[in-house]
């Protein structure tokens, strides 16, 4: 399976929503930094409907509206993102149990989500403005193009105004565009696309050990904290990292790819969890099971 190209459109059911965001930003790349932003962003997201585009670099995570209107984030990282497999994750969330959202991912390439943006814009009819007196006011988009940059800058606050007709409209497009794309997708569990994912990450390493798992140096180094077993991929083979490594200058080394083995899986999968409860506010739940990921054969 793992030498077969990625269908176009992936499915992944009733999943724990944070969980899988939070190890798409340390199995499918080093995207640790942007996890705290992405997971508040998925917590806070007003619908039941959320996006994140993925490209070499970096992850945005946001209410999928801000995909399909051109003022939103989404909708300029989509736009400008030049990375040739950059992907797009459709998170819909079906339930919320014990502050954690369950629902369904859909993972596609972003060229497929571009030409559906570019088919089902939202385009504003005006912008509502607060001046630095408190006045109020509203501007049509000629006349708010029109305004001189000065008086722009004389603006408290601003936003871009949508017709909530429009907006109606446009939600009900998207629950039968995810639907349509559900029911022509590939169905993974979330450790197989994670795995699948975590190769390509670490096919991209200076010394790739395909038998193991890359995962990115703030992770290794939570891990080193946790008292769980780290390596670093050296051009001679995986070496296994001194838990003092955490606390001293080693990770300035010229050798900074990190990872961990099959079996030590489930130490991920605890950090994930902490790490997922602290960012979402989730006060955390005693777990029943036992680890939540069989050790896979590679």
């Amino acid at each position: 399976m793992k030498d077969d190209a990625l269908p176009q459109i992936h499915l992944v059911r009733d999943t724990d929503l944070g969980v899988f965001a939070y190890e798409l930003h340390i199995l499918a790349g080093d995207f640790l930094r942007e996890s705290e932003f992405n997971l508040r962003s998925l917590a806070a997201s007003t619908g039941p409907d959320s996006i994140a585009v993925m490209g070499k670099n970096h992850i945005w995570l946001a209410d999928a509206l801000s995909a399909y209107y051109p003022t939103g984030e989404l909708y300029r990282m989509a736009a400008m993102t030049e990375y040739p497999a950059a992907r797009a994750f459709l998170f819909h969330t079906e339930r919320k149990e014990d502050g954690r959202l369950y629902g369904d991912v859909l993972m596609t390439d972003l060229d497929t989500l571009r030409q559906d943006i570019e088919r089902n814009t939202l385009y504003p009819y005006g912008v509502s403005m607060e001046y630095r007196d408190g006045t109020k006011a509203e501007a049509g988009i000629e006349r708010w193009e029109s305004m001189d940059l000065c008086e722009k800058d004389a603006l408290k606050t601003w936003r871009y105004l949508y017709a909530p007709e429009q907006v109606t409209e446009w939600q009900h497009f998207y629950q039968g565009r995810f639907s349509q794309w559900r029911e022509q997708a590939f169905p993974y569990m979330p450790q197989d696309l994670e795995e699948r994912l975590n190769v390509e990450y670490m096919e991209a390493a200076q010394n790739p050990d395909m038998d193991m798992y890359r995962i990115p140096p703030g992770t290794a180094k939570q891990m080193l904290l946790d008292g769980g077993p780290v390596y670093r991929l050296f051009p001679g083979g995986p070496e296994k990292v001194p838990p003092i490594a955490a606390v001293t200058g080693l990770w300035y080394e010229n050798y900074r790819e990190f990872a961990v083995r099959p079996e030590n899986l489930g130490a991920v999968d605890r950090l994930v969890r902490r790490e997922t409860d602290r960012i979402m506010g989730i006060r955390p739940q005693p777990d029943k099971s036992q680890e939540r990921r069989p050790s896979p054969e590679r």
